[in-house]
């Protein structure tokens, strides 16, 4: 494991087995395949609006899904 997603990582440097927080390494490593696609989904979201599409859904889903990522916020597979 190796997570760096809050500001309670071990020493400032990022947990390297089990997170300081409480967080397991497969809450991180999916929270950290969730920001990949968040990432992803947010480039075309972008192109799309500078051609006029914007989707209120994906505006939300981006919010929600970044705040599941927080320190203690969720970590439920």
């Amino acid at each position: 494991m190796f997570c760096y997603q809050c500001e309670q990582t071990a020493m400032g440097k990022g947990c390297t087995q089990m997170g300081v927080c409480g967080k397991n390494p497969g809450v991180a490593a999916l929270q950290d395949l969730l920001v990949h696609t968040v990432r992803g989904l947010s480039q075309v979201a972008v192109e799309g609006r500078k051609h006029g599409v914007i989707d209120a859904g994906v505006n939300h889903y981006t919010i929600r899904s970044l705040f599941m990522t927080g320190t203690n916020v969720n970590f439920d597979e």
